[in-house]
């Protein structure tokens, strides 16, 4: 049986993992969406495992100080994780004065901060792979654009955006359907513009003519 070491310091890896932890825990509807903000606040301020252990001590894990001290059962070489998988080290999507576009095939990390600057930034999720069940994403729309296309599985909650003067436009649902990932928006759109909706015709119409049939909920495929 291990052994609790809550005295040992963590590090960006064991920040990571809880973090994985908690988001999954939103997924399946054990904490809210304003516990999983303080919580992952306190991730980032984390020192030891005595500061992660209380932060999941009422969910179905074991204390971190348990689960992540354990000799692992063979030596494997990992490749270090890409920008994207923590809150401290977000997948940055800048505009800068140049458009930015995501299409295609590509991976979608739990962590993003999108900044459209005076430009644009599309991001298209039709034939995304989500990596968590929660996509956390920090908008900075500035004087830009940020267009956020989702497959009908998915749902966006933008309850802690802040417009100011821009315009924020969501026209997904609120609950994703199961196994599908929520879009988690946060941060302020400024003078700018946000929108995120699902496919249009145009959109289902390009798909088509690559071979590419997205998910669909079951309602909208009747």
């Amino acid at each position: 049986m291990s052994q609790s070491r809550p005295e040992l310091r963590i590090g960006d890896r064991e920040r990571d993992q809880v973090a994985a932890v908690l988001q999954q825990a939103l997924a399946e509807g054990r904490i809210t969406l304003d516990e999983l903000d303080v919580r992952l606040d306190a991730v980032l301020r984390a020192r030891t495992f005595a500061d992660l252990d209380p932060l999941v001590v009422d969910l179905p894990v074991e204390p971190p100080s348990v689960a992540l001290t354990r000799p692992p059962a063979r030596v494997q070489r990992r490749l270090p994780a890409g920008p994207g998988h923590s809150p401290g080290d977000r997948l940055l999507l800048n505009a800068g004065w140049s458009n930015v576009t995501r299409r295609g095939r590509w991976e979608v990390p739990p962590f993003l901060r999108v900044d459209a600057g005076m430009a644009t930034v599309n991001l298209n999720c039709l034939q995304a792979v989500p990596l968590g069940p929660v996509i956390d994403v920090e908008v900075a729309a500035s004087m830009g654009t940020v267009r956020i296309v989702l497959p009908d599985t998915w749902a966006a909650n933008a309850d802690r955006l802040g417009s100011s003067w821009g315009v924020a436009r969501i026209k997904v649902g609120s609950v994703p359907a199961p196994a599908a990932p929520l879009v988690l928006l946060h941060g302020s759109v400024g003078w700018g513009w946000l929108t995120v909706r699902y496919a249009n015709r145009f959109d289902r119409r390009r798909l088509e003519k690559q071979g590419v049939a997205g998910p669909r909920r079951p309602e909208l495929g009747r």
